[in-house]
């Protein structure tokens, strides 16, 4: 029976394992540790990386690389406003809940590597600023969260078998569950152009 479950749900629990470890890394205050050596890196990327010296010398790069970053998070979020609110049973009735997973999760992988991409150019151009806002270490843990979410509980769960065998609930929780997940990350990286 427990080697059942574990087989069938290794990514999860390697996933709660993992947020876990983070837990007690920052109850041990661990983080805290090694913080005070992450600043040369970052003014080093600021100052004397190729992507910091284009990033702040070209403010129209610097713009355009930021713009294709807000496209590609807007992107993010409304391929999981359109899957989860599928889930919840809102929207796109008519379309199989199977085919609008599968879909979107292709579109999202592509956005969410675009993300990435675009916002460690972004992040160069002001490192030495982002260093010190709590929001910045924030959004990256909630970043990594829901991208663990989303591969290895929400997209194994959802093609392991039909949605109509699913529990309806643990539908709703998992759709529900990602979209808070995703509204933080919109949100804290909304509130790094505040700060």
């Amino acid at each position: 029976m427990f080697s059942l479950l574990l087989n069938q749900y290794r990514r999860t629990l390697i996933l709660f394992l993992v947020l876990a470890l983070i837990i007690i890394l920052e109850m041990v205050q661990f983080r805290a540790a090694i913080y005070p050596g992450l600043l040369p890196i970052f003014e080093w990327v600021r100052y004397s990386s190729w992507i910091g010296i284009l990033g702040t010398t070209y403010g129209s790069i610097y713009a355009t690389v930021e713009a294709g970053h807000l496209l590609s998070m807007a992107t993010i979020g409304g391929v999981v406003l359109a899957t989860d609110l599928r889930l919840l049973g809102i929207v796109f009735r008519d379309v199989p809940s199977e085919t609008l997973t599968r879909g979107t999760h292709k579109v999202f992988k592509l956005a969410l590597v675009v993300a990435i991409l675009t916002g460690i150019f972004c992040a160069a151009g002001v490192a030495d600023k982002v260093y010190y806002m709590q929001v910045f270490w924030f959004k990256m843990l909630v970043l990594a969260v829901g991208s663990g979410f989303v591969f290895f509980i929400k997209q194994p769960l959802l093609n392991s078998m039909p949605h109509a065998q699913i529990n309806p609930w643990l539908l709703r929780l998992l759709a529900i569950t990602s979209i808070l997940i995703w509204f933080t990350v919109a949100a804290t990286g909304r509130w790094i152009g505040f700060s």
